[in-house]
Parts: structure tokens; C-alpha cells; sequence
């Protein structure tokens, strides 16, 4: 027979979402918009997605109704011992 061996192992991902509150009608929803292996390229993707909407919806410059994504800071797990 072969060794078999099974391992739970930690996956880091990083998820863009899309948060709304309908202030006039008291109603909020969040929808993700993609899934990333990579920190830097979610947040491009997201700051992209978000400068998008933000163009088109006519808002000005920093106006608080519209929020980029922030970076998120990374924690190297360590490895540990077997």
C-alpha cells in the first residue's frame, strides 16, 4: 500500500464587495464582484471598479457617498512545526 497523508492548510483570498444602503427606503445589500489570490491585484480591480462607478455616476471628487477600498494589511502566517 502507498501512504496516504491528508493536511488541512490555510488559503488566504481576497474578495472585492459591493455594499449599498438605500437610505430613502432603509434597505441595504452587499454583493461580491470577484475573488483574488493576490492582495495588489484585488485592489486595483476594486479601486478600478469603484472609480467606474463613481465617474459615472456624476459624483464630485471625495464626496462622501462613494468609498474606495483600503488596503489591507498582510500577516504572514509562520510555519509551524511538524
Amino acid at each position: 500500500m502507498e501512504n496516504i497523508e491528508y493536511r488541512v492548510r490555510p488559503v488566504t483570498r481576497y474578495v472585492i464587495t459591493r455594499y449599498e444602503d438605500q437610505l430613502e427606503n432603509g434597505t441595504a445589500s452587499i454583493r461580491t464582484l470577484g475573488e483574488y489570490e493576490n492582495q495588489e491585484v484585488a485592489q486595483e480591480v476594486g479601486y478600478a471598479l469603484c472609480k467606474a462607478e463613481h465617474e459615472r455616476l456624476g459624483l464630485a471628487p471625495g464626496d462622501p457617498r462613494i468609498i474606495y477600498p483600503q488596503m489591507v494589511p498582510v500577516q504572514i502566517a509562520q510555519p509551524q512545526a511538524v
